[in-house]
């Protein structure tokens, strides 16, 4: 059987997102990051405690596409550097995990 000439596109559809924790000692901060599933889902998974009040603690602040339209994606890691560039501070950059100041 032949190899086809052109990879076919993923069935991931990669995000970028950004949030803020609703912590008063994180005014100001974002998190950006990168996921393939549902952004409400992947920020839930770095909440597992619940607030007694039923509140979530953050807010989805940012979510769009990581795709090109010629189907190449770019992650969070990318976005970071772009901040930089743009003179945007990242203050703790831990693997996938980095909060800029805006």
């Amino acid at each position: 059987m032949a190899k086809e000439f052109f990879p076919l596109r993923p069935e991931a559809h990669p995000v970028i997102y950004a949030y803020e924790d609703s912590n008063p000692e994180y005014r100001g901060l974002l998190k950006v990051g990168y996921t393939t599933i549902d952004v409400e889902k992947r920020v839930e998974q770095q909440y597992p405690t619940k607030q007694p009040d039923g509140k979530k603690p953050y807010r989805i602040v940012f979510s769009k596409s990581a795709m090109y339209s010629d189907g190449s994606s770019f992650t969070d890691h990318d976005v970071h550097r772009a901040l930089r560039k743009k003179t945007f501070q990242v203050l703790v950059e831990s693997g996938s995990t980095a909060r800029s100041m805006i």
